[in-house]
């Protein structure tokens, strides 16, 4: 039986979202608090926003709906 937790060659989780320019804002769409945009690097496989009050992540795509 073979170990599903190595593989050959890394995955990666996420889609390419549309990553908004540095120093966007948005307020989060549950809440109205501040989100925080996360930074687009390789390593990080979530959504660009990030709201701390309800702990929910956000695409640019599901903000225009």
């Amino acid at each position: 039986m073979s170990n599903s937790e190595n593989l050959d060659n890394s995955v990666k989780f996420r889609v390419d979202y549309t990553w908004p320019k540095e120093g966007s804002t948005r307020d989060c769409p549950k809440c109205n608090e501040p989100m925080q945009l996360q930074a687009n690097v390789n390593e990080y496989y979530g959504k660009p926003w990030w709201c701390h009050g309800c702990q929910w992540q956000f695409s640019e795509e599901e903000l225009k709906d």
